[in-house]
């Protein structure tokens, strides 16, 4: 635990959110990557591979889709090698998913919701539908039933789970229930999983969407080290294509558009996932310690109410202005510092 209390200086060191700002009076929260050093099994990889002082175009590790089969496996889902799709990262394939979207399609996407599935159909003149999540019991969900009137035959859906930003983990019940809608409209999900391994509560599993057999060739789904193991610089992140026409049309539209996943990356990825698992477990206990100070010092505040994180290191506090009853503030506080 004591290698999280270890400060890093990220000034000057060509950090997209330290070098962003200059004064030493900011904190900056505003793009979510970790002030923790990544596990030593990752170091130790990289160290290899650049001392080996040849950096030429590259292959895969022969080793990783026999580690990301086994990762999947023990989450309940046993997939084939060959669904897998490596990617430079999870943003480039959002767009190259809303291109590879037939235009006259209806795209929804639940809202709030990561940035990118919002900036992407502007960018390339697509229209969504957007679906207002609800706030049941302190936790941010889809409301499944304004999905299944809205949803109409053969749409698009944008999921996250664990929710980004929200913070939710949906349960089997609600995977399952999502799946009635999914097969019941013939709907194909654009699934976001990246954060499924900083669950935060002992009692919550996460259930891949692509689990569910009955849903399996309707689903793409994304995953990467880069939100747990704090490597999203290294550029690499993989999806899970069950479907040969899917698979094959993204791979086709992905073309010229998405290069290859960063070698560094691969070996991150590779290593985090076969050694990595210990440094991931006191993760987390680190970030409830740093989450349950932050409630507690919240609690001291009767116009703070936080949305309780049941995953993933962004805690969001609606600050109530007693002097504007009209007007709220939606603080975002990162629960690592």
């Amino acid at each position: 635990m004591k290698l999280f209390d270890k400060k890093k200086n990220r000034r000057n060191s060509n950090s997209k959110k330290w070098d962003r700002y200059h004064s030493k009076d900011i904190l900056p929260m505003w793009v979510a990557d970790m002030d923790f050093e990544s596990p030593v099994c990752i170091k130790n990889a990289l160290r290899r591979y650049i001392e080996h002082g040849i950096y030429g175009y590259h292959s895969e590790p022969k080793e990783l889709r026999d580690t990301l089969k086994k990762y999947l496996n023990k989450k309940g889902w046993n997939i084939k090698k060959d669904w897998i799709v490596l990617t430079p990262s999870v943003g480039a394939p959002i767009y190259s998913i809303y291109d590879l979207i037939p235009k006259t399609s209806q795209v929804i996407v639940p809202t709030p919701i990561y940035l990118n599935f919002l900036k992407a159909p502007k960018h390339l003149g697509r229209k969504i539908e957007k679906l207002p999540m609800k706030t049941e019991n302190g936790r941010l969900i889809i409301d499944f039933k304004k999905l299944l009137s809205t949803a109409r035959k053969n749409s698009w859906l944008m999921f996250v789970n664990p929710q980004n930003p929200g913070g939710t983990v949906y349960s089997k019940n609600e995977i399952k229930e999502l799946a009635k809608i999914i097969n019941k409209k013939n709907i194909t999900v654009f699934s976001d999983e990246l954060h499924c391994d900083l669950i935060l509560k002992e009692n919550l599993k996460h259930t891949p969407l692509g689990s569910i057999k009955e849903i399996e060739n309707n689903v793409i789904s994304f995953y990467s080290a880069s939100k747990t193991f704090n490597v999203p610089g290294l550029n690499c992140a993989f999806a899970v294509i069950p479907s040969d026409k899917l698979r094959g049309a993204f791979k086709k539209n992905a073309q010229g558009i998405i290069d290859d996943a960063n070698i560094t990356g691969l070996i991150a990825l590779s290593s985090a996932f076969s050694k990595g698992w210990k440094w991931r477990d006191d993760l987390i206990k680190y970030l409830n310690l740093n989450l349950q100070i932050l409630l507690k010092t919240l609690d001291k505040y009767q116009n703070a109410d936080p949305i309780i994180p049941e995953a993933t290191y962004l805690l969001w506090v609606k600050i109530k202005n007693p002097k504007q009853k009209t007007y709220n503030h939606i603080l975002r506080i990162m629960v690592w510092v």
